[in-house]
């Protein structure tokens, strides 16, 4: 072999995608070793959301389909392909494999058999790497808690202070009471660690968003014929709680509208669906500053009854903000029809349809912005 700079080497495959870093591992063992290192496999990453070289938008759908659509600037998107995935089932017909959350490339799916989990791994699409994780088994309950008084709910995401990738878990208990484990890739274990704060008020969703570090959801409770709603954060490195109230003295008829918490690029975002006239997005511009909530965007939608009589409306959710961040990329979601992407631009409060080829017909998705990386590279295959 020609005698080339290691430097050299160095900066050409941090410019290559995932997929080819894994064929040319047989290059040599000094390649293989390389290819391997955390001191590559980092710098790969943070190279590829800096430049949007394998940024694509990941979508999954009930019950067990993924596709990749390339995303590298925001004028023209790929042709979506379907990316493989396969674990022998014992019961193919009944099971359900949903996205947990997404961090650095990978993502955290749950695996469902009717309404019971059958596992929880960590995948990296991008080089088709698994990992299953343990089920939780530090404090084995006494007796099986009645269904309508627990509810299973994750949360993944990436603690940059010890380098380390953390699955939350929250189970509800009599009285909204809500015990929470953590599990640490690192450690390969699950921990108890406090119960969360907020007496008295309920999980909004089974929804946790990964924003600054920390895993959040949001919670309400109603005083006084009142709704009150609260945006509680665990930060996965000190594994400490913060609670933050929402301003919903800012937002009009509340009570019959649909919150959902959400994460726009580096802001914590508020996602309102007014059922039947509008929907509005707030952001957070400073985190944790409750004064800061700011309305990104509020959007007239069409609601009509069709000749079923049958109510028919349209949702709005954000994904990704352009370069310039003057647009915002947005899911539409219209009863009875597929979902669909449109920007949105913010001054001229404007739509641009979205063309995506390679889709099924009648396809209902939840996207998610990735990045390809080497992450998990030592994990388990996945059959394809």
């Amino acid at each position: 072999m020609l005698n080339i700079p290691r430097e050299l080497i160095w900066d050409i495959l941090l410019r290559l995608q995932p997929k080819d870093l894994i064929r040319y591992r047989c290059v040599s063992k000094a390649w293989y070793a390389l290819i391997h290192n955390q001191d590559f496999i980092k710098p790969h990453l943070e190279r590829s959301i800096k430049t949007n070289s394998t940024r694509t938008i990941f979508l999954s759908t009930t019950p067990s389909y993924f596709f990749s659509l390339p995303f590298d600037n925001d004028e023209k998107l790929g042709t979506a392909t379907t990316v493989g995935f396969s674990i022998p089932s014992k019961d193919p017909v009944r099971e359900t494999t949903v996205t947990v959350g997404y961090a650095n490339g990978l993502v955290c799916i749950c695996n469902y058999v009717d309404e019971d989990i059958s596992y929880i791994a960590l995948w990296n699409p991008s080089i088709q790497k698994l990992k299953k994780i343990p089920i939780r088994t530090h404090e084995p309950r006494a007796q099986p808690s009645p269904k309508s008084e627990m509810l299973d709910i994750y949360g993944f995401g990436y603690n940059s202070t010890n380098d380390d990738y953390k699955l939350v878990g929250i189970i509800r208990k009599p009285a909204n009471e809500y015990e929470v484990s953590v599990y640490s890739l690192k450690a390969n274990s699950w921990k108890r660690i406090q119960n969360m704060p907020c007496s008295g008020f309920s999980l909004q969703n089974n929804h946790m968003v990964f924003s600054k570090g920390a895993l959040g959801w949001l919670m309400w409770k109603k005083l006084h014929h009142e709704l009150q709603y609260m945006i509680v954060t665990l930060d996965l490195a000190s594994e400490k709680y913060r609670e933050f109230p929402f301003p919903v003295d800012r937002i009009d008829e509340i009570e019959n509208s649909r919150l959902e918490l959400d994460a726009l690029g580096d802001y914590l975002c508020i996602c309102v669906n007014r059922f039947m006239n509008r929907c509005e997005a707030w952001i957070m511009k400073e985190y944790g500053v409750t004064e800061s909530w700011s309305l990104l965007y509020s959007i007239d939608t069409v609601y009509s009854i069709d000749m079923l009589y049958a109510a028919e409306f349209q949702t709005y959710k954000p994904v990704v903000f352009s370069k310039n961040g003057k647009t915002v990329l947005l899911k539409m979601s219209k009863y009875f029809e597929s979902d669909s992407l449109v920007w949105y631009d913010l001054e001229k409060k404007s739509f641009k349809q979205v063309e995506i080829s390679g889709l099924p017909d009648a396809f209902n998705f939840q996207p998610t912005i990735c990045w390809g990386s080497l992450c998990l590279l030592d994990g388990d295959p996945v059959i394809v």
